[in-house]
């Protein structure tokens, strides 16, 4: 089943293992699905076990600047077993794919857009060519997340140096972390965009993201995907136009306070067709969270 224009499914705590035995493979995303970036949500584990049992691989894809391996340790520290999830593809570890492989990429300045917290596991041979001085870069690079009362002073250099390549390496505009809501370089990565320069984004919503977590699913003999994540902007349509099948949370990730929904609140199919008069490109399933 693949998203239409027509309403999602809407599915229940105890209806969720039923579709999920349906699938014999899952791409989730982080940030709104199993974390809130400070803790791992009530239930996300239990949820990975009973995948883990079945043998069914988990690939997670997440539109975070960090490089993949980082991003392992992180999850390990906010309680989530590696054992249970086969591996992960990260917006900043494509990022970094590019920066070290492609033809105009791999030499020159580098000036960050966010703080730049998040790259302290990048390569040594990129992180070296960061500079606090747009002028003296070759290319931006989007990455991290900010309090939203920075976004005029970030925003602020980017107008004059439209000429200069923006690689987003977070394609995220807003993003939930602690309970709390920030700006993502998706932001800027629009802002750069509109003052006229060209961006290229690495991660959700671009198809290729999608096909690599799933050429890793399908390494471990899973040809029957299902996506969960909790965003109508890069997840939703991400999964769509790469033609997997997608589980849409609405009550533990980004359109929860939108949805006016209690964390794990399972939401009415009344409301979910009001809010959804806005979001053309639709899931196959809707839940309230994982359990």
């Amino acid at each position: 089943m693949n998203a239409s224009s027509s309403l999602p499914r809407l599915i229940t705590p105890a209806e969720l293992d039923d579709l999920c035995s349906a699938y014999d493979g899952f791409i989730l995303d982080l940030w709104g699905v199993l974390i809130d970036g400070y803790d791992a949500f009530p239930g996300a584990n239990d949820w990975l076990s009973r995948r883990a049992a079945e043998k069914k691989p988990v690939w997670f894809l997440s539109n975070a600047s960090r490089d993949a391996l980082s991003m392992t340790h992180h999850l390990v520290e906010l309680g989530i077993s590696a054992e249970h999830f086969a591996g992960i593809t990260t917006s900043g570890q494509l990022a970094i794919d590019a920066l070290t492989q492609e033809l105009g990429l791999t030499e020159g300045g580098i000036y960050l857009t966010g703080p730049g917290e998040g790259q302290v596991g990048w390569p040594e041979g990129i992180r070296k060519r960061f500079t606090n001085d747009i002028a003296e870069a070759s290319l931006i690079l989007g990455v991290g997340s900010f309090p939203q009362d920075e976004l005029a002073a970030r925003q602020a250099p980017l107008a004059a140096y439209t000429h200069l390549p923006f690689l987003c390496a977070n394609p995220d505009r807003t993003v939930v972390s602690g309970g709390l809501t920030y700006y993502a370089a998706g932001k800027l990565a629009d802002y750069f965009a509109a003052q006229g320069g060209a961006v290229r984004w690495y991660g959700k919503p671009e198809p290729y993201a999608f096909h690599c977590a799933r050429h890793e699913l399908a390494q471990r003999s899973a040809q029957k995907i299902l996506f969960i994540g909790d965003s109508l902007v890069t997840d939703v349509p991400g999964a769509v136009s790469a033609d997997i099948d997608c589980l849409w949370l609405t009550s533990t990730g980004i359109h929860q306070e939108a949805l006016g929904l209690a964390f794990n609140e399972q939401p009415t199919p009344e409301s979910l067709a009001t809010f959804l008069q806005d979001y053309p490109i639709r899931p196959s399933f809707a839940a309230a969270g994982l359990v």
